[in-house]
């Protein structure tokens, strides 16, 4: 039991990142959005169409499908699929089981131990109703925590991972043979997290833990603007919140940006584009994967 609960919430990792820019308080943004504009990108060097970028959802609703025109387009020009982690390789149990001890405290401690009085109680108010066993909630890191205490209020609002991008065109590759890589692992993923200091991930916890439902609300919003390809009310939705905490951006974002853009480049030496798709926070901002390769000497152009 406790090896089934340990696998299934370490595998909640590869969508954790883009539900904690989520879940933070936002306010609502007005659509800035140029008629027939999506979260898609073509990128192409000396004519040449290297990559179609994506921007994700990773939970998403049953009713975006199917999905406007410009992202089958997509599809049909690429050959190769590049998302942030293979989701193949991540429901790996021999692959995931191993890397839970990032995951969970492993020192001793207990979330219980490490929060105050009146945040612990809530986590065991919530993770009761939620069904979710305290002896396993009790050992996990509170960005786990955090992640594993949102995501019953993500499902009674209809999101669900197996309806977000990343599984959409992972399933479609897949069915069609075409090849699949991730730019980075599931590992890389629990230590972009596992790095954030303690305060910080404490915070994280309490942000969850006080108006989920509101915060869950709020996702509409994303929903609403990625839907229409607004640029500038994705990045107010997603990013303002994490320039507030330097660290977190650079880490959760700047950093894997920068590691991704070369992988992304190296699209030009293949015999057809690639279709890559990533969470959309990395897609906006002055230090986004579109604006780095731009910087590289590409051209970025929104479809």
């Amino acid at each position: 039991m406790l090896r089934s609960n340990m696998r299934s919430l370490v595998r909640l990792s590869a969508c954790a990142l883009l539900v904690a820019a989520s879940l933070v308080p936002m306010a609502h943004a007005q659509s800035s959005a140029p008629a027939g504009s999506h979260f898609v990108w073509k990128v192409t060097k000396d004519v040449k169409t290297v990559a179609y970028l994506v921007g994700s959802v990773h939970v998403l609703t049953r009713d975006v499908y199917p999905l406007p025109p410009v992202f089958e387009r997509a599809f049909s020009e690429t050959r190769t699929l590049v998302e942030e982690v293979d989701l193949g390789a991540s429901s790996d149990p021999g692959a995931v089981l191993p890397l839970a001890s990032k995951a969970m405290l492993t020192d001793g401690r207990t979330l219980t131990t490490i929060l105050d009085k009146d945040t612990a109680a809530l986590v065991q108010a919530k993770a009761s109703a939620a069904g979710l066993p305290m002896l396993v909630v009790d050992r996990m890191k509170p960005w786990l925590a955090a992640m594993t205490l949102a995501v019953p209020a993500l499902q009674r609002a209809g999101y669900d991972p197996s309806y977000g991008l990343d599984r959409h065109f992972y399933d479609r590759a897949k069915a069609a043979a075409r090849p699949v890589r991730g730019l980075e692992t599931v590992a890389s993923q629990l230590a972009a997290l596992d790095s954030l200091p303690m305060p910080v991930q404490i915070d994280m916890l309490k942000a969850v833990l006080g108006d989920i439902d509101t915060q869950v609300a709020a996702v509409a919003d994303i929903i609403r603007a990625w839907r229409t390809g607004d640029v500038r009310a994705l990045e107010r939705l997603l990013l303002d919140e994490f320039r507030e905490s330097p660290d977190v951006y650079q880490r959760i974002l700047v950093d894997r940006n920068r590691a991704w853009v070369p992988q992304v480049a190296a699209c030009a030496s293949e015999p057809a584009p690639c279709l890559v798709v990533v969470g959309g926070a990395h897609l906006v901002g002055a230090d986004s994967v579109v604006a780095m390769l731009r910087q590289a000497g590409f051209s970025v152009e929104q479809q």
